[in-house]
């Protein structure tokens, strides 16, 4: 059984069409039934409700796209992958994958299991990545397949979130765990960030994601009580 850590950056879309659908669908409240009134909502606040629309597609794989993948295995060393070809991005990815996972034999190649661990992996990251393959035409192999339509208590997944608790009004977030397992957190940077911060200075991104990896991994080790002693 080999572990792969994994984490996602993600950006809202560029696609101009798309933000010219999106400004479309902006309207005024209900509740404002006058034309003056009307257009003064529009003059002060359409500009900033589009805005915030399109920063939302970040969390759409319909729409959004990979910025980078941040991934370790077992205990070994962090990579990242960052491309303008989201496809070549997700090809890398895969391939690094079956790369790893694959163990030559007498008749052909077979595959180490491999079980994803994220927080929020089946939330957000997984589904994110599947609908971007979906979109783009990449198949995935068959391991990270399974990764896509697994139940969170199968064993091609484990969501650090769902470990700490199934349950939606105890589950914490990355940083509430790590400041109550004593591991350092994610600073003065979050995911908020990511969008306006990518084209200045991806680089800043990359090691947040990477960060957000060690995090993710200690936390899983302190949850199954696997730390090294």
């Amino acid at each position: 059984m080999c572990h792969l850590f994994l984490d996602i950056e993600t950006l809202p879309t560029s696609d101009p069409e798309v933000i010219a659908e999106i400004a479309a669908t902006i309207k005024p409240p209900g509740t404002l039934k006058k034309q003056e009134s009307i257009d003064a909502w529009m003059a002060e606040n359409k500009v900033a409700a589009i805005k915030e629309a399109v920063h939302k597609t970040g969390f759409s794989g319909l729409y959004g796209r990979i910025a980078c993948v941040c991934y370790a295995f077992d205990d070994g060393p962090t990579y990242s992958i960052d491309h303008e070809d989201e496809s070549v991005l997700l090809a890398n990815l895969y391939g690094h994958i079956e790369e790893v996972t694959g163990v030559e034999h007498h008749a052909g190649v077979a595959h180490t299991a491999l079980t994803f661990v994220g927080h929020n992996i089946i939330g957000f990251d997984l589904p994110f990545i599947k609908h971007r393959s979906i979109v783009l035409g990449v198949k995935p192999p068959l391991s990270v397949r399974k990764a896509f339509d697994a139940k969170p208590w199968g064993g091609e997944v484990a969501d650090t979130m769902l470990m700490w608790s199934s349950d939606k009004e105890k589950r914490a977030s990355m940083d509430k765990l790590c400041k109550a397992f004593g591991i350092p957190g994610k600073g003065d940077f979050d995911g908020s960030m990511v969008a306006e911060t990518w084209p200045v200075d991806p680089q800043k991104v990359i090691d947040y994601c990477k960060d957000d990896v060690a995090r993710t991994r200690a936390i899983f080790r302190r949850i199954t009580f696997t730390e090294a002693v």
